[in-house]
């Protein structure tokens, strides 16, 4: 299986700008737990996800704050299996998809388990 084949798209982004509070807010109404970070060119320039939220107790913080500049990217054609052992060489729960120096999707740890879940559903 490809990562393709499983990545969420399109990508919800945030930008460096954006407040703590912003983001938490767009986590729950899209139920999401990591967004890539776009400079306004387009560039990625960093990541968000839930447990960079949960260090903040200021609203007010700016994403660029509390982000984390470790990304982790994978290509669509790759393999799901290389993007898992990605996630567990770097102890980290979402990948970025690009192509061609833009942000195409994410897949998750979540997004992994999911469909190890269902294939071995027992009958």
């Amino acid at each position: 299986m490809r990562v393709e084949e499983l990545m969420s798209s399109p990508v919800i982004i945030t930008h460096r700008e954006n407040t703590i509070k912003n983001v938490k807010d767009l986590f729950n109404r899209r139920q999401i737990h990591a967004a890539p970070v776009l400079e306004n060119d387009g560039t990625i320039s960093g990541i968000i996800s839930s447990s960079n939220l949960s260090r903040c107790n200021d609203d007010n913080a700016r994403v660029e704050d509390y982000m984390s500049d470790r990304i982790h990217i994978v290509l669509p054609n790759n393999r799901v299996i290389d993007a898992a052992n990605m996630m567990i060489k770097n102890q980290v729960h979402h990948l970025v998809v690009m192509t061609d120096g833009n942000v195409i999707g994410m897949i998750s740890s979540l997004d992994i388990v999911r469909i190890y879940a269902i294939d071995n559903t027992p009958a």
